[in-house]
């Protein structure tokens, strides 16, 4: 039989750590996180915002730079898959289909091709002649 949480009559009301009815429910929570009280939430909350709201404008910031590398690469035939590691990718052919040549970070030459349908999870080895 499935035990259901039946919220208390007054459900929705914030309450201290002291309050906590299962204690074994705080082994749920991240290493380093905290319980807060009500207070301390809103109190933290300008700060938070702030922070967010940096982290935003430096996301945006590398989204625009990322865009500006994937424009500059694809001018010489490739196409950016990856950024960390780098990862390009240019359209080719094998066995008479159109697939897509692959390269990686640390590999001294184009040695790979995957499917179309596929990421870098499905590269294969070029067989040549």
């Amino acid at each position: 039989m499935h035990d259901e949480w039946n919220p208390p009559p007054l459900a929705g009301q914030p309450m201290s750590l002291t309050e906590l009815l299962d204690e074994m429910a705080l082994l749920a929570i991240p290493d380093g996180s905290k319980v807060v009280t009500i207070e301390e939430a809103r109190n933290e909350l300008p700060m938070a915002k702030k922070l967010l709201y940096s982290l935003q404008a430096l996301q945006d910031q590398a989204h625009d730079l990322t865009e500006e590398l994937e424009v500059l690469v694809e001018e010489l035939g490739a196409r950016m898959a990856g950024f960390d590691p780098v990862h390009l990718e240019w359209h080719g052919v094998v066995d008479g289909y159109l697939v897509l040549y692959s390269w990686s970070e640390g590999e001294e030459d184009i040695e790979w091709w995957h499917p179309l349908d596929t990421g870098i999870n499905g590269r294969r080895p070029l067989v040549e002649a």
